[in-house]
């Protein structure tokens, strides 16, 4: 329904493409590598920990080609599969790695970490972006936007304060609760406990959480970049409320290439801010430009991440010895 009313106020997509300011968009652009590298690397701090503790050496690590082109792969997964069931991706790229006290369990925890962490970010980022705006005198649906990010603020609250529960419980309590379960969903829980036990220690979550800062921070960047160049001269708290409100909407499952979600959460938020009569001219065009950059970035991206990751799977391979003559039985008598 609000597609379909987005599409009829004409804001869903350009019928004439406004772009006044190319040369910003080129930044935009430019800045997609280094927001998805960013995206993709916050996992290692989950996963360095296990791999270290299985491997005994202090200084092993998650392949770097394994971490980057899993990453750079499964965001173009996520797009292209309805229902956010591209989630599991990536940790599936992972498991079938082999790499030591990486399973699925361990990618797992680490992907919902980083959601948790991304959902409060999103909805700080909502909050504060509308108290700015309206500070500047924007009030037209700025508190029921602030309303649905703190009532989603609660949901994520939830989700964390879950995981760190799970975290903090001693390892052998959990153990002799797990013996109840069936003993595969045991495993799974007390590998995906220690994974979220590694995250706790300072020395893994603070990075997760500075990363993760600036992975947002380039996301608003990013954002109001295309903004200027659609013609929208907004500013950081207006562009900052935009990507929460948007961040906030395709969480929602919804059809491949998140569309419905994305054009509907960017036309709520573009309404908070842009006067109807810019709606249909440049508040068409950056719907339209920030929803390819996304999809267009994701997809070019994805074929350097199967380079990697098949760069990574011949790293990883067992090397072959050179046949040897052959050692049959002897003939002689």
């Amino acid at each position: 329904l609000l597609l379909g009313r987005g599409a009829r106020r004409g804001t869903l997509w350009p019928a004439r493409p406004h772009l006044p300011r190319p040369g910003l968009l080129l930044a935009a652009i430019a800045l997609h590598l280094p927001y998805s590298l960013t995206r993709s690397l916050r996992l290692r701090y989950a996963l360095d920990p296990r791999v270290r503790a299985a491997t005994d050496d202090p200084r092993a690590r998650l392949p770097r080609d394994l971490l980057h082109g899993s990453g750079l792969v499964s965001f173009f997964v996520i797009l292209l599969l309805p229902l956010r069931l591209g989630e599991l991706s990536r940790p599936l790229i992972l498991t079938r790695a082999g790499v030591p006290g990486v399973g699925l369990p361990e990618a797992i925890a680490g992907a919902a970490s980083e959601r948790a962490v991304d959902g409060l970010f999103v909805v700080g980022l909502l909050l504060a972006g509308v108290a700015r705006a309206t500070s500047l005198g924007v009030e037209t649906g700025a508190e029921a936007a602030a309303q649905v990010g703190r009532g989603m603020g609660l949901v994520f609250l939830a989700l964390l304060a879950g995981l760190v529960l799970l975290a903090a419980l001693p390892p052998r309590l959990l153990a002799r609760w797990t013996v109840a379960l069936p003993e595969r969903l045991g495993r799974f829980v007390l590998h995906f406990a220690a994974t979220l036990r590694g995250l706790a220690a300072p020395a893994t979550g603070l990075p997760l959480l500075a990363w993760s800062a600036i992975y947002w921070a380039l996301t608003v960047l990013q954002l109001w970049l295309v903004l200027h160049a659609c013609g929208l001269p907004l500013g950081p708290a207006e562009a900052a409320a935009i990507v929460g409100i948007v961040g906030l909407s395709i969480q929602l499952p919804g059809g491949p290439a998140q569309v419905g979600s994305y054009q509907v959460g960017s036309v709520l938020a573009l309404g908070l801010f842009v006067p109807a009569a810019d709606l249909a001219g440049p508040g068409s065009s950056f719907v339209a430009v920030s929803f390819l950059l996304g999809l267009v970035g994701a997809a070019v991206l994805a074929l350097p991440g199967a380079w990697l990751l098949a760069r990574a799977a011949r790293r990883s391979a067992p090397t072959t010895p050179p046949a040897g003559p052959s050692t049959g039985p002897s003939s002689e008598a």
